[in-house]
């Protein structure tokens, strides 16, 4: 609107930016969305507090062992320094593994996924904790299975093994409740299986696969070893998964070579502060998490 005062000049049309990232025009205003705003300044007091919180989330989200979106660490945590995302999960790494014992990874580097995993080894063989013991011994069971048939199967192979150990679709368990929702639902939304649709099958027929989290939590070597056990045989047995499992165990073994060297590259100084201070144990025991420091 064209504003003049009582002398016909133009008067210029007043603006101001609020610090909350609102633009003001007038009567009008304007979101500024975060990533045009120009970064905040690096205040390394600042960026070990949200990376503090951070940790509190993911061990929070991690409960459910649904993976963890970059965008809501961004959304829900980090906000406005989501150009310091590389430094803040740096340091909410380093506070995981020395306090927790977990490690973040990135499961999927074009949805940016992230999951924690325990470096202790429950008794069924994958990485979890002791309380979902009978779940991981029952999933172990089918990443066995599907190893075994070539690294997938169908569902009626699954369910003919199922029904073998007293477990029927639609027929609910003392321990696993609702068995067909555990395997096709929460197993799937956790990434520890896929289930697809064979592509032109009808009626519909569906596949499992070994999901992204299982290859960071177990290996073939490990699965092949189960259904040895169970099988009482030697893993050798079976050539072609043997020599599978081998090939798995040595590109794994590179794998963490490199993500090692390429941690050691990054330098951030103040991640050496004694981590008493950097996260009291106080908070974490009102979501009832265990601390377990390291030695």
């Amino acid at each position: 609107m064209d504003r003049r005062n009582d002398y016909g000049y133009r008067m210029p049309t007043f603006q101001s930016k609020h610090l909350n990232g609102e633009e003001r025009t007038g009567n009008n205003f304007r979101r500024i969305p975060w990533g045009r705003r120009p970064p905040p300044p690096r205040d390394v007091a600042i960026l070990q507090e949200r990376a503090n919180k951070l940790v509190k989330y993911l061990l929070v989200k991690d409960q459910t062992k649904i993976p963890i979106k970059r965008s809501d660490m961004l959304k829900d945590v980090i906000q406005e320094y989501d150009e310091y995302f590389p430094e803040i999960i740096e340091r909410a790494s380093y506070a995981l593994e020395k306090m927790f014992r977990v490690n973040l990874k990135e499961i999927d580097k074009q949805s940016s996924l992230y999951i924690l995993i325990s470096t202790q080894e429950s008794s069924a063989g994958i990485l979890g904790t002791t309380k979902d013991t009978p779940k991981l011994g029952l999933l172990m069971v089918i990443l066995s299975v599907i190893f075994m048939n070539g690294n997938k199967a169908s569902e009626a192979v699954i369910w003919e093994v199922l029904r073998k150990l007293g477990l029927r679709p639609g027929v609910r368990h003392s321990l696993f409740g609702e068995v067909r929702k555990l395997i096709t639902d929460e197993f799937v939304k956790q990434k520890y299986l896929e289930y697809k649709r064979v592509p032109n099958s009808r009626p519909p027929e569906y596949e499992f696969f070994w999901g992204l989290r299982s290859y960071h939590e177990t290996s073939k070597m490990k699965v092949l070893k189960f259904a040895c056990k169970v099988q009482k045989k030697d893993p050798k047995d079976w050539a072609a998964q043997y020599r599978e499992a081998v090939e798995m165990d040595v590109q794994a073994a590179a794998v963490a070579v490199a993500e090692a060297e390429a941690r050691a590259e990054v330098c951030y100084p103040c991640l050496q502060i004694p981590l008493a201070a950097v996260l009291p144990m106080e908070p974490m025991c009102s979501f009832g998490i265990s601390v377990h420091t390291a030695a």
